[in-house]
């Protein structure tokens, strides 16, 4: 994959914002839902915490996590694209009438927030689109409290081998041409697959993980490990 740098990256969810929800929940047979829900399972966010959502994108996750902690606190929900956080705030506004949260504009690399602010921290399929990403895990320490849980969903490869050969075959040459007809970008959904086929796998980051000093990293797998919920407390 030819280097990309974080401006292209931004460019490239800029251009699909509106219609990255419906072509998720069509390119993954709706899963993504349920591997969401998964994801907030672990999470196990109590009432009236402080709750984190990075590269939030158009807030599902955020959706999920205001009814967890109630219609009393504020979900924070961070994003380096205008423009995915524009269908967020239009999206939310329907969804959540009644409950509170904030969506800002800014990068993973230097959140803008102190020391042990939050309960919980989440990141779903955005890890893999930011540049350092042992930096970007650093800064989830930083602003993380003692005792708090980062909660990381990502997509993996499946490791039974029939299983693997049919998912290269849809996701290397299905995906990309179904995705660019949906967007007419034909480059987004390339780099979506050249982003996962080129990340860490599922040990490779509970290491990073434990690089970064969290403890009790530990890693799901979804779906015969065609996604994964990896997680580490502070």
């Amino acid at each position: 994959m030819a280097e990309v740098n974080a401006n292209d990256v931004e460019k490239i969810f800029s251009v699909i914002a509106k219609r990255y929800d419906m072509l998720n929940s069509i390119l993954t047979l709706n899963i993504d839902r349920l591997w969401r829900r998964k994801a907030i399972k672990v999470c196990d966010i109590k009432k009236e915490q402080k709750v984190l959502d990075l590269c939030c994108g158009t807030g599902q996750m955020i959706n999920y996590e205001c009814k967890a902690v109630g219609k009393n606190t504020t979900v924070i929900g961070v994003d380096f694209s205008q423009e995915m956080l524009n269908v967020g705030a239009k999206r939310l506004s329907q969804s959540l009438k009644d409950y509170k949260y904030e969506l800002i504009k800014g990068s993973i690399l230097q959140l803008p927030f102190e020391e042990n602010t939050f309960d919980c921290i989440t990141i779903a399929f955005g890890l893999r689109n930011i540049p350092d990403k042992n930096k970007s895990l650093s800064e989830m320490y930083r602003v993380l409290k003692p005792g708090g849980k980062v909660i990381c969903l990502e997509l993996s490869k499946p490791n039974i081998p029939i299983l693997k050969n049919i998912y290269n075959l849809y996701f290397n040459h299905v995906l990309p041409a179904v995705g660019s007809i949906g967007t007419g970008d034909k480059k987004a959904y390339y780099y979506l697959r050249d982003s996962v086929n080129n990340f860490m796998n599922k040990k490779q980051l509970k290491q990073a993980f434990e690089n970064n000093h969290f403890k009790n990293s530990q890693y799901k797998s979804l779906t015969f490990g065609i996604a994964s919920i990896h997680y580490g407390t502070k």
